[in-house]
């Protein structure tokens, strides 16, 4: 005879420990990905308030201080990942 009820095996990574750590996983870096696209766009927002200020035909700041950010923030995350 055979038995045809379905087995109810666990299946390798769907634990829910597994989903917790993933779902907390992705909040975090989510939230990173956030705070980045917030410090870009504010300093992109100061560097042309900054460029209209100073005279001059070049926008000079509004290149400089996302640079300035983007790498400030690249070290940043290398730091706090070195832990």
């Amino acid at each position: 005879m055979t038995n045809d009820t379905p087995s109810h095996s666990k299946r390798p990574g769907k634990d829910r420990t597994g989903n917790v750590k993933g779902a907390r996983l992705l909040l975090e870096y989510s939230g990173l990905a956030a705070k980045y696209l917030v410090v870009l766009g504010l300093s992109v927002w100061a560097g042309l308030r900054l460029d209209r200020l100073i005279p001059g035909d070049i926008p000079l700041l509004v290149w400089i201080l996302p640079l300035l950010c983007v790498v400030g923030l690249v070290v940043k995350a290398i730091r706090d990942t070195s832990k």
